[in-house]
């Protein structure tokens, strides 16, 4: 009985934890291809078990909704984290809060603040960076008109 109060309390710790580390991976800037390579690599392995053990959490039937809530957060984080590691240019809360201010600087009130997007994070190499405002490329990279070979 106890290796299963163990093993439910590492389940737990896992399920709590990943999603937060996670978003501090991707927080780290990195210089070379080799070091964004163990980033992700790391990045990767958050994400992975907290998915997981968060999804298992959710799924399990007839669990009470303590674990289910912890479940949802660990899924929450993880999104939050895989999204400013590999999208740190989309920001859906921002995105609804322009539409919401539209609405309410026609009625005349006060408008809700938002969050500049998040860019000093993003490579200079790698799939995300031909990702660009405009959508074009700068031929140096393989695609476009300047860089096909």
């Amino acid at each position: 009985m106890g290796s299963l109060v163990v093993l439910v309390t590492i389940l737990f710790a896992i399920a709590i934890i990943s999603g937060p580390i996670a978003i501090g991976i991707s927080k780290i800037k990195t210089q070379t291809p080799l070091g964004l390579m163990f980033k992700r690599i790391f990045h990767g392995l958050f994400i992975l078990m907290g998915t997981m053990v968060g999804g298992q959490w959710i799924l399990i039937p007839g669990l009470p909704l303590f674990p289910r809530l912890v479940g949802f957060g660990s899924i929450a984080l993880c999104y939050i984290g895989s999204r400013d590691e590999y999208f740190p240019q989309f920001r859906i809360i921002s995105i609804i809060v322009k539409k919401v201010n539209s609405l309410l600087e026609h009625r005349g009130w006060k408008t809700i603040p938002v969050r500049t997007p998040i860019v000093e994070n993003k490579p200079a190499f790698g799939p995300v960076a031909k990702w660009r405002n405009g959508g074009r490329s700068n031929g140096k990279d393989g695609h476009g008109p300047g860089g096909q070979h």
